[in-house]
């Protein structure tokens, strides 16, 4: 049965517009999850361990092999140091096969079993994580750095860019727009909320360059009626989801990316990355986060 005792107090901190434990990092809050603490660390980290794992294991079997340093015998060897029962178990281990050493007594040959057994386990763990880790999608989708709010068709207008940097088509591209925002209910309750953001087009076929999100602010708009003196006081953030299927590897791929209110410029608008018209056009990638003047 599992304890029921009550989790100690934990300070809270707002990222991404939601609020989690200070003790949340970007890999470290798996760290009672080994098998999503492998899959979160960076590469570095994770061969890191693997090596330091399989050190552990060799330095463990060549402790048991200790215990009968004249059950290991070869050229004349009597009683086997450390490091000959290391490198025996680092033979044992990888299946490498006996040269100089080779096991003579019935434990030495029970301890072999064994460190086979968990020689063969070891592999399978080891490359089934680097599958996994190999098998993931490495998401490249650019957020611009700012969101602007001007006049489209006659109505105020969010809009927001994003783009693919690896350039490989992705398809049934999905795009989720929430507004955060600290709300107090007339009985006084303060509570975090999470409203849906209408876009203009939410779903694309494919998405292979870029895509530039709209949300009308109209009467039914959870922004109607808010200046950003006003989002600032109520720390509002805007919450941005993207999901789509990475054509190649057949795959989903996921991003997400939040905007604080002071990154919501009234009054601005993107400049137009493409240039020329017909079959003869050009996209200008430096122009992605440069904004103009607008209504």
């Amino acid at each position: 049965m599992r304890s029921t005792k009550p989790r100690q107090p934990q300070l809270l901190r707002r990222q991404a517009g939601i609020f989690t434990t200070t003790s949340d990092g970007a890999w470290f809050r798996h760290w009672r999850e080994p098998y999503l603490l492998l899959l979160a660390v960076p590469w570095p980290l994770f061969l890191a361990l693997l090596a330091g794992l399989y050190l552990l294991v060799n330095i463990a079997f060549a402790a048991l092999y200790q215990l009968d340093p004249a059950g290991l015998g070869g050229r004349g060897l009597v009683r086997a140091g450390f490091e000959q029962s290391f490198f025996f178990s680092v033979q044992t281990l990888g299946s490498i096969g006996y040269g100089a050493l080779y096991p003579k007594s019935t434990y030495v040959n029970l301890v072999v079993t064994a460190e086979s057994l968990t020689g063969l386990i070891f592999i399978a763990l080891s490359t089934g994580l680097a599958f996994a880790r190999f098998s993931r999608s490495s998401v490249r989708i650019r957020f611009s750095e700012l969101i602007t709010v001007h006049s489209y068709n006659g109505l105020p207008t969010l809009s927001l860019r994003l783009a693919n940097e690896r350039q490989n088509t992705l398809l049934d591209a999905r795009l989720q727009v929430f507004l955060a925002i600290d709300e107090q209910t007339s009985e006084g309750h303060v509570m975090r909320r999470m409203h849906p953001l209408t876009l203009l087009r939410d779903q694309s076929v494919a998405f292979l360059l870029t895509w530039t999100a709209m949300h009308p602010i109209d009467s039914k708009s959870p922004l109607h009626g808010l200046n950003p003196t006003q989002l600032a006081a109520a720390q509002a953030e805007v919450l941005v989801g993207f999901s789509g299927m990475d054509e190649t590897l057949q795959r989903p791929v996921q991003a997400r990316c939040s905007y604080p209110a002071d990154r919501i410029h009234y009054g601005s608008c993107f400049v137009d990355m493409v240039e020329g018209a017909g079959d003869q056009r050009l996209i200008d990638w430096s122009r992605f986060n440069q904004t103009r003047p607008c209504s």
